[in-house]
Protein backbone atom coordinates (compact mmCIF):
# COMPACT_ATOMS: atom_id res chain seq x y z
CA UNK A 1 0.00 0.00 0.00
CA UNK A 2 1.34 3.54 -1.12
CA UNK A 3 1.84 5.57 1.79
CA UNK A 4 3.05 9.60 1.22
CA UNK A 5 5.39 8.11 -1.35
CA UNK A 6 6.63 4.73 0.10
CA UNK A 7 5.15 1.77 -0.39
CA UNK A 8 4.10 -0.78 2.98
CA UNK A 9 3.61 -4.01 2.99
CA UNK A 10 1.29 -5.23 5.18
CA UNK A 11 -1.39 -8.32 6.83
CA UNK A 12 -4.51 -7.94 8.23
CA UNK A 13 -6.01 -11.39 10.55
CA UNK A 14 -8.77 -11.73 12.53
CA UNK A 15 -11.58 -9.49 13.44
CA UNK A 16 -12.43 -7.21 16.22
CA UNK A 17 -10.92 -3.95 17.74
CA UNK A 18 -7.78 -3.29 15.90
CA UNK A 19 -4.14 -4.12 17.51
CA UNK A 20 -1.30 -2.76 15.75
CA UNK A 21 1.94 -4.92 16.08
CA UNK A 22 5.31 -3.29 15.25
CA UNK A 23 8.64 -5.08 14.11
CA UNK A 24 12.06 -4.84 16.04
CA UNK A 25 14.97 -3.66 14.39
CA UNK A 26 15.90 -4.97 11.05
CA UNK A 27 12.78 -7.82 11.11
CA UNK A 28 10.12 -7.72 9.11
CA UNK A 29 6.03 -9.21 9.78
CA UNK A 30 7.09 -13.07 9.93
CA UNK A 31 8.68 -12.19 13.60
CA UNK A 32 4.83 -12.18 15.00
CA UNK A 33 4.60 -15.60 13.66
CA UNK A 34 3.98 -17.12 17.40
CA UNK A 35 2.13 -14.04 18.03
CA UNK A 36 -0.98 -13.10 15.46
CA UNK A 37 -2.61 -16.49 15.75
CA UNK A 38 -3.50 -16.30 19.59
CA UNK A 39 -3.98 -12.23 19.24
CA UNK A 40 -6.28 -12.87 16.17
CA UNK A 41 -9.05 -14.97 17.75
CA UNK A 42 -9.68 -11.70 19.51
CA UNK A 43 -8.94 -8.36 17.67
CA UNK A 44 -8.19 -7.09 14.09
CA UNK A 45 -4.03 -7.90 13.87
CA UNK A 46 -2.68 -5.60 11.64
CA UNK A 47 1.24 -6.44 11.38
CA UNK A 48 3.61 -4.46 8.72
CA UNK A 49 6.96 -4.09 7.94
CA UNK A 50 8.84 -1.06 8.85
CA UNK A 51 10.60 1.59 6.77
CA UNK A 52 13.85 -0.41 4.83
CA UNK A 53 12.54 -4.08 6.03
CA UNK A 54 10.96 -6.80 4.38
CA UNK A 55 8.49 -5.67 1.26
CA UNK A 56 8.27 -2.27 2.52
CA UNK A 57 10.21 0.39 0.55
CA UNK A 58 14.28 0.98 1.31
CA UNK A 59 14.62 4.07 0.54
CA UNK A 60 18.31 5.16 0.74
CA UNK A 61 18.48 8.42 3.60
CA UNK A 62 18.77 8.90 7.41
CA UNK A 63 16.09 6.93 9.29
CA UNK A 64 14.74 8.17 12.30
CA UNK A 65 11.89 7.03 14.62
CA UNK A 66 9.86 10.12 14.48
CA UNK A 67 10.01 9.00 10.88
CA UNK A 68 8.88 5.74 11.25
CA UNK A 69 6.17 6.54 13.25
CA UNK A 70 4.81 8.79 10.90
CA UNK A 71 5.19 6.25 8.17
CA UNK A 72 2.63 3.92 11.45
CA UNK A 73 0.43 6.64 11.32
CA UNK A 74 0.05 6.72 7.44
CA UNK A 75 -0.54 3.61 7.26
CA UNK A 76 -3.43 3.63 9.75
CA UNK A 77 -4.57 6.25 7.78
CA UNK A 78 -4.78 4.53 4.37
CA UNK A 79 -6.43 1.71 6.38
CA UNK A 80 -9.02 3.75 7.40
CA UNK A 81 -8.27 2.81 11.45
CA UNK A 82 -8.57 5.62 13.49
CA UNK A 83 -7.76 4.43 16.66
CA UNK A 84 -5.65 0.89 17.83
CA UNK A 85 -4.01 -0.89 20.65
CA UNK A 86 -0.40 -0.29 19.74
CA UNK A 87 2.00 -3.54 20.38
CA UNK A 88 6.05 -2.87 19.82
CA UNK A 89 9.01 -5.21 20.39
CA UNK A 90 12.36 -3.23 20.64
CA UNK A 91 12.85 -0.50 18.31
CA UNK A 92 8.96 -1.16 17.33
CA UNK A 93 8.52 -0.08 21.10
CA UNK A 94 10.15 3.16 20.58
CA UNK A 95 7.99 3.66 17.27
CA UNK A 96 5.18 2.84 19.47
CA UNK A 97 6.31 5.84 22.08
CA UNK A 98 6.46 8.40 19.53
CA UNK A 99 3.22 7.60 18.10
CA UNK A 100 1.57 7.70 21.53
CA UNK A 101 3.08 11.03 21.83
CA UNK A 102 2.64 12.36 18.23
CA UNK A 103 -0.88 11.08 17.75
CA UNK A 104 -2.41 10.43 21.05
CA UNK A 105 -6.03 10.31 20.29
CA UNK A 106 -5.18 7.49 17.69
CA UNK A 107 -3.91 4.74 20.48
CA UNK A 108 -6.40 2.59 22.59
CA UNK A 109 -3.58 1.26 24.70
CA UNK A 110 0.46 0.33 24.64
CA UNK A 111 2.54 -2.65 24.88
CA UNK A 112 5.83 -2.13 25.32
CA UNK A 113 8.16 -5.00 25.49
CA UNK A 114 11.84 -5.07 25.62
CA UNK A 115 11.93 -1.53 25.42
CA UNK A 116 13.13 1.26 27.03
CA UNK A 117 12.90 5.29 27.13
CA UNK A 118 16.38 6.44 25.32
CA UNK A 119 20.07 4.96 24.95
CA UNK A 120 22.44 4.00 26.90
CA UNK A 121 26.13 3.48 26.48
CA UNK A 122 26.77 -0.80 26.08
CA UNK A 123 23.65 -0.28 23.54
CA UNK A 124 25.12 2.28 21.66
CA UNK A 125 28.54 0.23 21.49
CA UNK A 126 26.58 -2.62 20.24
CA UNK A 127 24.62 -1.25 17.95
CA UNK A 128 27.98 0.68 16.54
CA UNK A 129 29.38 -2.48 16.52
CA UNK A 130 26.62 -4.03 14.34
CA UNK A 131 26.71 -1.27 12.05
CA UNK A 132 30.23 -1.73 10.89
CA UNK A 133 29.52 -5.72 10.79
CA UNK A 134 26.64 -4.74 8.36
CA UNK A 135 28.95 -2.44 6.35
CA UNK A 136 31.60 -4.89 5.88
CA UNK A 137 28.74 -7.15 4.06
CA UNK A 138 28.76 -9.86 6.52
CA UNK A 139 25.65 -12.06 6.10
CA UNK A 140 22.17 -11.70 7.68
CA UNK A 141 22.40 -15.21 9.18
CA UNK A 142 25.98 -15.00 10.57
CA UNK A 143 25.17 -11.09 12.35
CA UNK A 144 22.11 -13.02 13.62
CA UNK A 145 24.33 -15.33 15.22
CA UNK A 146 26.58 -12.86 16.89
CA UNK A 147 23.42 -10.94 18.10
CA UNK A 148 22.02 -14.47 19.35
CA UNK A 149 23.79 -14.51 23.22
CA UNK A 150 21.89 -10.67 23.51
CA UNK A 151 18.41 -12.32 22.06
CA UNK A 152 18.48 -15.02 24.50
CA UNK A 153 19.06 -16.13 27.89
CA UNK A 154 21.04 -19.27 28.33
CA UNK A 155 18.25 -21.12 29.44
CA UNK A 156 17.16 -21.21 25.49
CA UNK A 157 20.67 -22.47 24.73
CA UNK A 158 20.39 -25.59 26.78
CA UNK A 159 17.42 -26.97 23.94
CA UNK A 160 19.17 -26.93 20.51
CA UNK A 161 15.73 -26.76 18.83
CA UNK A 162 15.38 -23.40 20.41
CA UNK A 163 18.72 -21.79 19.16
CA UNK A 164 17.78 -23.42 15.30
CA UNK A 165 14.71 -22.25 15.68
CA UNK A 166 15.57 -18.86 16.05
CA UNK A 167 18.62 -18.88 13.44
CA UNK A 168 16.23 -20.35 10.84
CA UNK A 169 13.09 -18.56 11.31
CA UNK A 170 13.73 -14.97 11.95
CA UNK A 171 17.68 -14.60 10.69
CA UNK A 172 16.19 -16.70 7.43
CA UNK A 173 13.29 -14.70 7.00
CA UNK A 174 15.40 -11.34 7.43
CA UNK A 175 15.95 -9.72 3.99
CA UNK A 176 16.90 -5.77 5.43
CA UNK A 177 20.10 -4.90 3.56
CA UNK A 178 22.95 -3.97 5.10
CA UNK A 179 23.61 -0.47 4.49
CA UNK A 180 19.55 0.25 5.00
CA UNK A 181 20.12 -1.85 8.58
CA UNK A 182 22.47 0.56 9.30
CA UNK A 183 20.20 3.22 9.03
CA UNK A 184 17.57 1.58 11.58
CA UNK A 185 20.15 1.02 14.13
CA UNK A 186 21.18 4.55 14.02
CA UNK A 187 17.78 5.94 14.14
CA UNK A 188 17.88 3.45 17.43
CA UNK A 189 21.05 5.11 18.62
CA UNK A 190 19.65 8.51 18.11
CA UNK A 191 15.77 7.78 19.76
CA UNK A 192 15.47 9.56 23.23
CA UNK A 193 12.17 10.90 24.61
CA UNK A 194 13.11 10.91 28.42
CA UNK A 195 12.03 14.42 28.45
CA UNK A 196 8.85 13.95 26.34
CA UNK A 197 7.75 10.58 27.28
CA UNK A 198 5.57 11.97 30.06
CA UNK A 199 3.44 12.96 28.00
CA UNK A 200 1.76 9.15 27.40
CA UNK A 201 -1.45 9.24 29.23
CA UNK A 202 -2.50 5.90 27.63
CA UNK A 203 -3.16 2.72 29.08
CA UNK A 204 0.02 1.88 29.12
CA UNK A 205 1.52 -2.24 29.82
CA UNK A 206 5.40 -2.75 30.02
CA UNK A 207 6.83 -5.99 29.62
CA UNK A 208 10.60 -6.88 30.95
CA UNK A 209 13.02 -9.82 30.19
CA UNK A 210 14.30 -10.32 33.46
CA UNK A 211 17.08 -11.83 31.68
CA UNK A 212 17.53 -9.01 28.83
CA UNK A 213 21.42 -8.20 28.62
CA UNK A 214 20.11 -5.55 25.91
CA UNK A 215 17.81 -3.31 27.49
CA UNK A 216 18.42 -3.83 31.06
CA UNK A 217 15.81 -4.17 33.83
CA UNK A 218 16.55 -0.98 34.95
CA UNK A 219 16.42 0.67 31.83
CA UNK A 220 12.78 -0.66 31.62
CA UNK A 221 12.04 0.69 34.96
CA UNK A 222 12.66 3.90 33.91
CA UNK A 223 10.18 3.42 31.20
CA UNK A 224 7.56 2.02 33.18
CA UNK A 225 7.90 4.95 36.36
CA UNK A 226 7.75 7.79 33.32
CA UNK A 227 4.57 7.35 31.71
CA UNK A 228 1.72 7.92 34.25
CA UNK A 229 -0.28 4.93 35.37
CA UNK A 230 2.18 2.55 33.24
CA UNK A 231 2.04 -1.17 34.60
CA UNK A 232 5.39 -3.15 34.94
CA UNK A 233 4.95 -6.94 34.14
CA UNK A 234 8.24 -8.77 34.79
CA UNK A 235 9.25 -12.16 32.46
CA UNK A 236 11.35 -14.01 34.88
CA UNK A 237 14.02 -15.98 32.94
CA UNK A 238 12.83 -13.83 30.25
CA UNK A 239 15.59 -12.39 27.23
CA UNK A 240 14.98 -9.50 25.00
CA UNK A 241 13.75 -12.08 22.43
CA UNK A 242 10.94 -13.68 25.15
CA UNK A 243 7.96 -12.96 22.58
CA UNK A 244 9.86 -15.88 20.92
CA UNK A 245 10.97 -17.86 23.19
CA UNK A 246 8.07 -17.71 25.60
CA UNK A 247 5.56 -16.65 22.89
CA UNK A 248 3.28 -18.80 24.90
CA UNK A 249 3.25 -17.09 28.17
CA UNK A 250 3.63 -13.16 26.35
CA UNK A 251 0.59 -14.06 24.29
CA UNK A 252 -1.20 -14.68 27.89
CA UNK A 253 0.17 -11.47 29.25
CA UNK A 254 -1.21 -9.10 26.09
CA UNK A 255 -4.46 -10.61 25.66
CA UNK A 256 -4.80 -10.38 29.48
CA UNK A 257 -4.26 -6.68 29.81
CA UNK A 258 -5.57 -5.56 26.34
CA UNK A 259 -8.76 -7.38 27.62
CA UNK A 260 -9.02 -4.50 30.48
CA UNK A 261 -8.80 -1.72 28.60
CA UNK A 262 -12.36 0.23 28.46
Amino acid sequence: MKVGGLNIYYEVHGNGRPLLLICGLGNDLSSWNLQVPDLARRYRVISFDNRGSGRTDAPDQPYSIQMMAGDTAGLMDALRIEKAHVLGVSMGGYIAEELAMAWPRRVSSLVLATTSVGPYMLKISLLQAWVRQALADMSPMASFQIMLPFMFNDRCFEDPRVVEMAVETIAGHSSTPPHILTRQMIACAEHDARDRIGRITTPTLVLAGKEDPFIPFSLTQELAASIPGAMLNILEGGGHGFSASGAERFNRVVLDFLDRVP
